[in-house]
């Protein structure tokens, strides 16, 4: 299983626009018929330590292999999933994808 971090790092202020089109929009257009496809969790960032701003979501999804998610970037979901993005002015950066393989799981 592969672990895929989509980070965006946004603008303080345009952090809960960002959230609210995020929850809005985000795997709503074909990801979960994906084949390979195990799920997807948005994580909105908080303030850690006190004093410390994070500014950084991240969107993970989790596949049953790296090709399985190779797959999905070349898909028609993938690019309606990429049409239509916030604006510019919403980014504090450029976005970063990190694909991560699962060594170890345990769960409750």
């Amino acid at each position: 299983m592969v672990v895929v971090f989509t980070k965006f790092p946004i603008n303080p202020d345009h952090k809960e626009d960002f959230a609210n089109y995020a929850k809005e929009s985000f795997g709503e257009k074909g990801l979960t018929e994906q084949e390979g496809f195990i799920r997807m969790e948005l994580l909105k960032p908080q303030d850690f330590p006190p004093g410390h701003k994070n500014n950084t979501f991240i969107i993970a999804t989790y596949w049953q292999s790296k090709e399985a998610f190779m797959k999905y970037t070349q898909s028609e979901a993938f690019r309606k999933a990429h049409e239509n993005l916030p604006p510019r002015e919403w980014f504090a950066g450029q976005p970063t994808v990190e694909v991560y393989e699962v060594i170890k799981e345990k769960t409750k």
